[in-house]
């Protein structure tokens, strides 16, 4: 039996629209932020004397999908035997908050174990792509670019975690899943929006000036172009037909709340991916203020604290936050994570 946990990520400059074709390819670049904390687990191991995979999400998620990829990766990595495959998160799914690209991260470093090649690196990171596109970001720890390709450069680090220690507030505005799922609401994005070619292209200034604040550890530019890039993204998609909207009241309100903190002179910032929760950029000595402020807001349900994170890791034993609770085990029935392997 294998562990393995992987972090969300947040994209500061957004992928949101894939390339026509197959492949899970991105429009344009993208470029995220590993968030410690925001973890999921991916617990596989053997099933010697069954005919099929068994895959289990919890809280539960789109299995049929995670099956699919289970079935996909076994060929690839030449994994014979069917596998038992547990996803667990330690936040909200499909709500938002990148809870595919930790699960399939975590699940593509879980399975590679059990490949008599592992793979590694750009090979290990276009498999979890084919998951879930982002993904392939949540690979690698720190900041992170995506473009376009499956070379060698497609998914690089700009910036390993330790190198700017700031601090991510995320205001939590709904847990249910979104009505709209990312991959449909990019299709639709890509194929109606009269805006979507304008999006790409203002996309590209947006990653040179993010990536040279990321550099220079540049708060004010880099929260005003992720904003500015996060706004564009979301105007973008209302553009489509049928709309989509993937915003609360709430979320408006937070909006609002994080310029009225700049105002007062706190450099905070924000940045929203396709759902309705809130992620706040903000240097550590102003992240209390800032969590107070955001925890005032009508509709916040709770405010999660993060940080830059780390790539995937395999652990001897389920994380602690896994092993502690009972999840829904395959086939719907209640079941602890297994300790120790």
């Amino acid at each position: 039996m294998t562990w393995a946990v992987a972090n969300a990520n947040v994209a500061l400059v957004k992928y949101w629209g894939r390339a026509p074709g197959a492949g899970h390819q991105p429009a344009g670049t993208s470029l995220s932020l590993t968030l410690d904390g925001l973890t999921s687990g991916a617990r596989v191991e053997e099933r010697p004397r069954a005919a099929a995979d068994r895959v289990a999400w919890a809280p539960p998620g789109p299995v049929a999908d995670l099956g699919r990829f289970v079935a996909r990766a076994r060929a690839q990595l030449g994994i014979e035997r069917p596998l038992d495959a547990l996803v667990v998160s330690n936040f909200p799914v499909a709500a938002g908050l990148a809870s595919s690209a930790s699960a399939y991260a975590a699940l593509t470093t879980a399975l590679a174990a059990f490949a008599a090649d592992p793979p590694s690196g750009d090979r290990l990171a276009a498999l979890a792509r084919q998951g879930s596109g982002s993904a392939c970001r949540s690979m690698l720890g720190g900041f992170v670019q995506w473009r376009p390709g499956d070379d060698a450069g497609a998914v690089t680090q700009v910036a390993p975690a330790e190198h700017w220690p700031l601090a991510v507030l995320v205001a939590v505005t709904g847990t249910g899943p979104k009505r709209v799922p990312s991959r449909e609401g990019m299709r639709r994005t890509r194929t109606t929006s009269p805006f979507f070619d304008a999006w790409l292209t203002a996309g590209e200034a947006d990653l040179a000036a993010v990536r040279e604040a990321v550099r220079s550890r540049d708060l004010t530019t880099l929260g005003t172009v992720a904003e500015r890039n996060a706004l564009r993204m979301h105007a973008t998609a209302l553009g489509a037909d049928p709309p989509l909207l993937y915003w609360e009241a709430a979320t408006v309100a937070v909006i609002r709340e994080v310029w009225r903190l700049r105002e007062s002179g706190v450099p905070a910032f924000f940045t929203i991916d396709a759902g309705p929760q809130v992620k706040v950029l903000c240097e550590p000595g102003d992240s209390r203020r800032v969590e107070r402020a955001l925890a005032a807001v009508p509709g916040v349900l709770r405010v999660l604290r993060s940080r830059p994170g780390g790539a995937p890791r395999i652990l001897r034993e389920a994380p602690a936050w896994a092993a502690s609770g009972v999840l829904p085990g395959p086939g719907g029935e209640e079941a602890r994570p297994h300790g120790p392997a």
